[in-house]
């Protein structure tokens, strides 16, 4: 049964929850490619602190979103599952360009 996730723009930039996985992962892109394109803000914020679960697909939507909008600067504000999962494949230490991934805070 595919999890329940959702997104709500807010003037800063996007706030993401539920479980960002392989059933989620286009929708999810496509929303947050979207809202990145409409953007006026000068850095945009991906919140994901209330992200319970996020998947390789999941990861793989994210990263697409921040390759595509490089030349936009972006803040990801990961909850303690997703900062695991960034970290383990290397993107939590400035390897996306204009990337800033916040440390995860204790749940």
């Amino acid at each position: 049964m595919p999890g329940t996730w959702g997104l709500i723009w807010t003037a800063e930039g996007l706030v993401a929850h539920g479980e960002i996985d392989l059933d989620a992962a286009t929708a999810f892109e496509a929303q947050a490619s979207e809202a990145v394109m409409l953007s006026t803000v000068g850095t945009f914020l991906i919140d994901l602190s209330d992200v319970t679960f996020m998947d390789s697909a999941g990861l793989r939507a994210l990263v697409r979103v921040l390759e595509f909008h490089d030349g936009q600067r972006m803040i990801v504000q990961p909850s303690r599952q997703v900062f695991t999962l960034l970290h383990l494949f290397g993107l939590t230490n400035g390897a996306l360009p204009n990337v800033l991934v916040r440390e995860a805070h204790p749940d």
